[in-house]
């Protein structure tokens, strides 16, 4: 049944209006002239009229729709798509104002709900899932969505910008952060595509059934105000969003989408991707082997330190490095109990001469021939002007070696029980314009995700890769990048060269050991303990581990090493390091202290969920968090201490037994 304005009224109006012109009166009772000094006029007048009532019967279009979802009910009107929730005992809330100026909609029954196609030839669909409103959109091949969030006043935004984020609306740090628009992809910096508008009230979620070509877009108008862009392209071609009314706290994002994708059944676990190496993972410190850390005598200082689990990768070409890790070293790792194996990456291609890693030379057969080419037909340049981006489509065609297959067995005939590939897991896709081998972005995501997952369900390793996302977290093990907040702000820190430092020397890069003192804002920007969220804990805790890039090992950045300490306790994340045997003789005992306190606080089984969190103080510098076990872990990143418990320490409880507080060990001596 269509639910239109009334053709009705329509065919009463009009008859009636040039019925009553025709006699000489006008609707309004007024005489007027007679019919036959009207006729011309009359016809012209009735015309107009016609045309304004069926102006008038699109603007009205149909009537508000009403559906119920849980204790709440949600009034949608299709003119306008305007969308306002009024729960139940409460007042009616804002959920996303009109995306189009009012518009006639003629609406059908579709199934349990309702839809209909609008003025720019999209489709949309309405329904409910669960306790949440399903709004579905699809548009025409090339177009784009852009649809303002409410305005923002004095709450905040609930933002998984890598681990996660609150940004306050109305803080003039984050308004100035925020001076330029900065958009958020729905499978790159928001590590799952959802976020939560926090008040005292509640908090107004959205979830996006997939992030592929989204975005979250924030920029200060007058606070720190959002919206969302879609782009209508091939594997994208409709916009899933769903809307909740959540209890009003500080996970509700994270715990709303964790909740989809169990519905969606597209939640893995640890356990359905299992490996015989898996197990060494959890609990273990993550570090980078540089110069003599790839050497046997560091695995003996390891051992000697009391270094019982611990993942070690390592990035060397055999042209510049003098200590490389081989056979031998990864057998005596594995012996050991650590987990090994190199740094691997797929997306770039280079001339073999001069090519700065191994990892970017191909077959003459399929580079330069594989590099992607843009819209005109140009080579894409690679990361940091490196030779060109290869294209996944041209490596999935290649017959032979070399191959992530290949690659991936000759590390296994190494000896290495894990590996990580960078870049892939991040869900920056591309077009490819070659005619050798077009490719989509949609298409581009598919082969990322086949060969992460070749690792695991064909040679079994141990797979982390960068920056972990909801889209690749069922093709990974662990993560470099997703435990880091504010991605868009490392970039910029690590531009300055002349603070962050280079990288050399090639066997102790100052880019990796240097010390980087950050300013006030840069420190509130990347570590700010009060902004900080575990939003990708509360959905992946139990199936991926997350850690800091590898550029921000614990002991990169100056001043922040014993408040990173305390969080990696809190959210369950390994420290991250960057080694070799003068490091490691420094600043062992902080490592012997992350892996103890770990154990302490975690165990080293498979990983629970992470159930909730809480800020105990008003500047929300006291957190606590709590987890599927029933522990309860609490952190004080205040200047003073807490109930009895010290700055930048962390209580934990367990069910039956007493509190133990764990705090970073002394200072290690300076860098040299």
């Amino acid at each position: 049944m269509a639910k239109v304005f009334g053709a009705r009224r329509l065919r009463r109006v009009v008859p009636a209006a040039c019925g009553r012109a025709a006699s000489g009166v006008w609707p309004g009772g007024r005489a007027s002239v007679t019919l036959h000094a009207m006729t011309h006029a009359r016809t012209i007048l009735c015309l107009g009229l016609l045309a304004s009532l069926i102006a008038s019967a699109a603007a009205a279009a149909a009537d508000p729709l009403s559906l119920r979802a849980g204790p709440v009910t949600y009034v949608v009107d299709p003119a306008t798509l305007k969308i306002d929730a009024r729960p139940d005992g409460a007042a009616p809330v804002a959920v996303m104002p009109p995306l189009h100026a009012p518009e006639a909609a003629a609406v059908t029954r579709q199934g349990a709900g309702w839809g209909w196609t609008d003025a720019e030839g999209r489709k949309v669909g309405l329904s409910t899932e669960g306790e949440a409103l399903r709004l579905t959109i699809s548009g025409p091949g090339g177009s784009r969505l852009a649809w303002p969030l409410p305005p923002a006043t004095t709450g905040t935004w609930l933002v998984p910008d890598g681990e996660g984020m609150a940004f306050k609306a109305d803080d003039p740090f984050w308004r100035a952060a925020h001076k330029g628009e900065k958009c958020l992809g729905g499978t790159t910096l928001l590590s799952f595509p959802a976020w939560s508008y926090l008040t005292e009230a509640q908090a107004v979620t959205y979830a996006l059934g997939d992030g592929l070509l989204s975005s979250l877009c924030l920029q200060d108008q007058d606070g720190v105000q959002a919206r969302l862009k879609h782009d209508f392209a091939e594997g994208a071609e409709t916009l899933d969003l769903l809307v909740a009314l959540r209890p009003a706290e500080p996970l509700a994002p994270a715990l709303f989408y964790r909740q989809v994708l169990r519905s969606r059944g597209q939640l893995k676990s640890f356990a359905a991707k299992a490996v015989p190496g898996l197990p060494r993972l959890f609990g273990a410190p993550q570090a980078y082997v540089w110069g003599d850390g790839r050497d046997l005598a560091f695995l003996d200082d390891l051992k000697a330190l009391g270094v019982e689990r611990i993942v070690l990768g390592y990035d060397q070409d055999p042209r510049t490095h003098k200590h490389l890790v081989g056979p031998a070293y990864l057998a005596k790792a594995n012996a050991l109990g650590y987990l090994a194996g190199p740094y691997e990456a797929f997306d770039n291609g280079q001339p073999e001469a001069t090519a700065d890693t191994p990892s970017a030379v191909w077959s003459d057969d399929l580079y330069p021939a594989g590099c992607l080419r843009d819209a005109s037909g140009k080579v894409v340049v690679g990361f940091a002007n490196r030779g060109c981006e290869m294209s996944s489509e041209a490596i999935a065609r290649h017959p032979g070696p070399p191959s992530p297959a290949s690659r991936y067995a000759g590390h296994i005939a190494d000896g290495a029980s894990q590996v990580f590939v960078d870049v892939d897991a991040f869900g920056e896709f591309y077009d490819d314009h070659s005619p050798d081998h077009p490719m989509s972005m949609a298409r581009d995501r598919a082969h990322r995700l086949a060969r992460l997952a070749m690792a695991i369900d064909q040679f079994r390793l141990v797979l982390g890769s960068e920056n972990v996302t909801a889209w690749s977290s069922g093709v990974a093990h662990y993560s470099h990048g997703t435990a880091q907040a504010r991605a868009l702000a490392v970039w910029t820190v690590q531009a300055d060269q002349s603070r962050f430092g280079v990288y050399w020397p090639s066997d102790r890069p100052a880019f990796f050991f240097a010390p980087f003192k950050p300013t006030a804002d840069e420190a509130r920007a990347l570590f700010g303990a009060a902004d900080r969220l575990p939003l990708f804990e509360a959905v992946f805790h139990d199936s991926v581990v997350s850690a800091d890039r590898w550029e921000f090992g614990l002991m990169k950045v100056a001043g922040e090493e014993r408040r990173r300490f305390a969080r990696s306790l809190l959210y369950g994340t390994p420290t991250m390091w960057n080694l070799d045997r003068r490091e490691l003789a420094r600043v062992g005992p902080w490592l012997k202290a992350a892996q103890d306190d770990f154990a302490l606080a975690h165990g080293l089984k498979t990983p629970v969920l992470l159930t909730g969190f809480r800020w105990l103080t008003p500047d929300r510098l006291v957190q606590q968090a709590t987890y599927a076990d029933g522990r309860v872990l609490t952190a004080n990143f205040g200047d003073l201490a807490w109930r009895g418990l010290g700055t930048d320490c962390m209580r934990v409880v367990r069910p039956g037994r007493p509190a133990a507080d764990l705090c970073p060990p002394p200072d290690p001596p300076p860098f040299p």
